[in-house]
């Protein structure tokens, strides 16, 4: 019993033993933060400065980093580019220079390629060019007392081993050059006659980089100096929940309208928090209400925006108003019901307001089987003529498609007429609309209402001012409502400019094509838009005009077609190879497809009466 105690005596003092060890390190790194840390300099300074201040620095110092990273980001690609452009411009020109030079390698005629010299030295920036026979020997050099010249150099060793286009970056007399090469190719039997090369001087790169750098050092000391500013007078009212709101406002930045904030707290930033709620609600109302309104209401509102009253009234303006109406559209719809009315009608609606938008005009309304458009300014006429013209093709081919489909079509009447209105907000003072007021406007109303099916009826005035551009045959003269005079009028059979038979259809379809001579060379392509009559295709190398391929577009409307088209033209826009093909021999059941598909529009038709929809609470 004696034993007992003595064998745990030990453990208890080990146990407290540690506990002591431990108690006396936290007391010493307690004394050590208040005695020592808390007694330093910077400790002291910083706890003492006002915490606007601290969050002012923070936001500051963030602002610095953000500023500089995205200045470093952004100039680091505006450099690329300028290389870039400068290597395209470089290649553009040595290629002219390697085309000259191959003919007069090969017929040892000295006088074209001098001539091409002459003309690519008048280029800016251009140090030199010349063309090197295979021996490295110089054939022809801008400078004359080159020519015949062995070259031996480091960068010349490198061109005279170059297989496809090189570029290197060499001193030149002392100024900084880029140097193109290019090989000159005898393709029949694929040799290598010589090279052509091609010198541009760097010196206007560098100086554009220098005025970037101090484009961005000067950007950053604006920004940095407003950040300054701005974060001390918003730093009194940041609090912790900030955070949350910060979130809510990024979202809303990026267009993410589906989500509210959290508003845990009641104090100013909660308030704050559900304000910005409700805003999120005005914005997503404002998006809907948009859809109802004509571009021009839209403009009016964000030009007035900071106006605290609208007020009624106008100023007078040139338009040109333009009307289309459906023919026989009421006997029509008697015969069909009205979800079949409302889908049938508004695919010839929305194929009228693309092509107006596309031609500079704004649809102003809407009405029933009717629009009205607006080209405002003058010279707008022939745009304005351009656009009926287009709408009046489209709506054929249109047609031809759904005859052959067995279903219903709609023919159009267009009137148009030109001269000055009164533009602005017209209605009472609790509800207006912006839109135009005049006899001209009227006048175009009834010269639509005079259209036959199909017909392009346009005043004497469109007709004087369009002169030769569009093709017009004189109609008999017409008396209309609210004139005492017979007007004359004039129907436009054709205009002059870019107008197309079929719509294109925006899309991102793969496409895979080759040569119609080269089957093994398949490649790989984007179509970008697609129509009846062709497609525009994204390719990764250019590919030159009235070159026929053969293709396959993963698309539902060719169903796995082999098609044949022709190359019509190609361009090359941000570093992007595009060309335009045309179709050949496509089938007709090909064509019903692409029109159906080109001219769908959704129209969902809901039956509230038969089945009410319920009611969504928040």
């Amino acid at each position: 019993m004696d034993q007992q105690p003595k064998q745990h005596i030990p453990k208890r003092k080990s146990k407290h033993f540690f506990d002591l060890v431990v108690l006396g390190f936290a007391e010493t790194c307690d004394q050590l933060f208040n005695g020592y840390i808390k007694r330093t300099f910077l400790f002291r300074f910083l706890s003492s400065i006002s915490i606007r201040y601290k969050i002012a620095a923070t936001i500051t110092i963030l602002l610095a980093l953000t500023v500089f990273s995205l200045g470093y980001v952004t100039f680091t690609r505006q450099t690329a580019i300028l290389r870039q452009e400068m290597q395209n411009r470089a290649e553009v020109l040595v290629q002219q220079l390697a085309s000259a030079g191959k003919e007069g390698i090969l017929t040892k005629q000295e006088l074209h390629v001098y001539s091409t010299i002459a003309e690519i030295q008048k280029k800016s920036g251009v140090v030199y060019a010349m063309v090197v026979d295979p021996q490295g020997a110089v054939f022809i050099h801008s400078v004359l007392e080159m020519k015949g010249k062995m070259l031996v150099g480091k960068a010349d060793k490198a061109a005279m081993s170059a297989e496809d286009l090189l570029f290197q970056e060499t001193i030149h007399e002392g100024r900084p050059v880029l140097d193109a090469t290019y090989p000159i190719v005898f393709k029949p039997k694929n040799i290598k006659i010589g090279i052509a090369r091609i010198g541009l001087s760097e010196e206007a790169l560098h100086a554009a980089i220098r005025k970037q750098k101090i484009i961005f050092f000067w950007i950053s000391i604006g920004f940095i100096g407003a950040g300054l500013l701005l974060s001390f007078g918003l730093a009194r009212i940041l609090t912790k929940s900030i955070c949350t709101l910060e979130e809510g406002m990024r979202r809303v930045a990026m267009g993410d309208l589906s989500r509210q904030v959290a508003a845990p707290y009641r104090d100013e930033i909660g308030r704050l928090t559900e304000v910005f709620n409700q805003m999120i609600l005005g914005l997503r109302e404002k998006l809907h209400m948009e859809k109802y309104l004509s571009r021009s209401t839209v403009r009016s509102i964000k030009k007035n925006r900071d106006i605290s009253h609208l007020k009624l009234g106008g100023r007078k303006k040139h338009v040109t108003a333009l009307f289309s109406d459906v023919r026989g559209f009421t006997a029509l719809s008697e015969r069909m019901r009205p979800e079949e009315v409302v889908k049938l009608l508004n695919i010839y609606l929305n194929l009228q307001g693309k092509v107006i938008r596309q031609w500079g005009g704004v649809v102003d309304k809407f009405i029933g089987d009717e629009v009205m458009a607006i080209f405002e300014g003058q010279g707008a006429e022939i745009n304005a003529v351009r656009s009926a013209v287009e709408i009046q093709r489209y709506c054929e081919s249109l047609n031809w498609a759904r005859a052959k489909t067995g279903q219903k079509q709609l023919q159009i009447g267009i009137g148009l007429n030109s001269g000055e209105v009164v533009m602005g907000n017209m209605g009472s003072e609790e509800q207006m609309d912006y839109t135009v007021i005049g006899d001209n406007v009227n006048v175009a109303a009834r010269l639509c209402s005079i259209a036959l099916p199909g017909q392009i009826v346009i005043s004497k005035v469109i007709a004087d001012l369009v002169g030769d551009l569009a093709t017009v045959t004189k109609l008999e003269p017409v008396m209309v409502k609210g004139k005492d005079k017979l007007l004359e009028v004039y129907n436009v059979t054709d205009v002059k400019g870019s107008t197309r038979k079929y719509m294109r259809q925006t899309t991102e379809t793969p496409v895979v094509y080759y040569p119609a001579d080269l089957p093994n060379e398949m490649q790989r392509a984007v179509a970008k838009n697609i129509s009846p009559s062709g497609c525009l295709l994204e390719v990764a190398a250019p590919i030159p005009a009235a070159t026929r391929l053969c293709m396959e577009i993963d698309h539902k409307c060719f169903h796995g077609l082999k098609l044949r088209a022709v190359v019509h033209h190609a361009k090359k826009m941000y570093s992007k190879h595009f060309v335009v093909v045309r179709f050949e021999e496509l089938d007709e059941a090909s064509k019903y497809g692409i029109i159906a598909w080109v001219h769908e529009v959704e129209s969902d038709i809901i039956d509230t009466v038969a089945s009410p929809s319920p009611v969504e609470t928040f």
